[in-house]
């Protein structure tokens, strides 16, 4: 038998991966992309305004009423509108707990200590993109 090409299976075998980073990691992560996060695009909807925020990709979705943030959970939908900046952006502040999952981690956001959102981070510590 040839044991020095089963060598690198044997980790798998016996359980060893990616090890997990520490929630003070995931938090600092999380805070570096809610600190970057832009407003991407902006739709009208039944009266609310939808707020899609992200890097490069959209990472996160909000409903705003009356100039505040709340969660919005269903699928993104309703007319387009011209892109403006809201202040609420700048107030976006994490939770201090992180849930880890398998595949990946959960952040939440708060709004003056409201959870308006959920950031979802990959095992690599990189944002995911929000689900089409």
């Amino acid at each position: 038998m040839r044991w020095p090409l089963l060598l690198p299976f044997l980790g798998v075998a016996l359980g060893e991966g990616p090890k997990p980073f520490p929630a003070e990691a995931v938090l600092l992560r999380c805070a570096q992309v809610v600190r970057a996060l832009e407003v991407q695009a902006l739709y009208r909807e039944d009266g609310t305004t939808l707020v899609l925020l992200g890097q490069e990709r959209p990472l996160l979705l909000l409903a705003v009423e009356r100039g505040r943030p709340f969660p919005h959970l269903g699928p993104l939908k309703g007319r387009p509108l011209p892109r403006r900046p809201f202040a609420f952006v700048k107030e976006l502040s994490l939770a201090r707990w992180v849930v880890a999952l398998p595949g990946e981690y959960r952040c939440f956001v708060l709004h003056r200590g409201r959870v308006v959102g959920v950031l979802r981070l990959g095992e690599d510590l990189e944002p995911l993109p929000l689900p089409p």
